[in-house]
């Protein structure tokens, strides 16, 4: 993996990490005492950003650095949980009750609606999105 690349790899997962948390890169940058500009830099992938930077915006985003680096970077002993495990704990946790009670009843009610929802491409989820905005706006 060339530098290039580990930047545009590292950048990815800050904003994955980051739009799971609900978090502005304004936010987030004033949460690690980092400006906004070098979150979407190094969200760009066109900057990695000091290391005491990267630190204390993996400790707002409740991630370690192993979280935000490419397995093969990493000599970590103890993987128990894949990176989806991970993402979908941190995101479970930032739910709030109500979310949650609307998840369980998505999950145990509607399953089949939800894998036909996973099976649709991304340009197909996009226009569902925009449907489900323009009818939500009208109310």
């Amino acid at each position: 993996m060339t530098i290039e690349e580990l930047k545009e790899y590292i950048g990815l997962k800050i904003k994955e990490y980051r739009k799971i948390r609900r978090l502005t890169t304004v936010e987030l940058g004033m949460l690690s005492n980092t400006s906004q500009a070098t979150i979407s830099a190094i969200e760009r992938g066109t900057r990695f950003g000091t290391f005491e930077s990267i630190l204390n915006i993996c400790k707002v985003l409740d991630v370690s650095l192993y979280d935000i680096l490419p397995p093969d970077y990493t000599q970590k002993a103890n993987l128990n949980n894949s990176s989806e495990d991970k993402q979908a704990n941190l995101l479970l946790k930032n739910l709030s009750t109500e979310e949650i009670q609307v998840l369980k009843n998505l999950v145990l009610n509607d399953f089949a609606l939800l894998e036909i929802l996973n099976r649709l491409d991304s340009k197909e989820k996009k226009h569902l999105t925009a449907l489900f905005d323009s009818v939500l706006n009208k109310s």
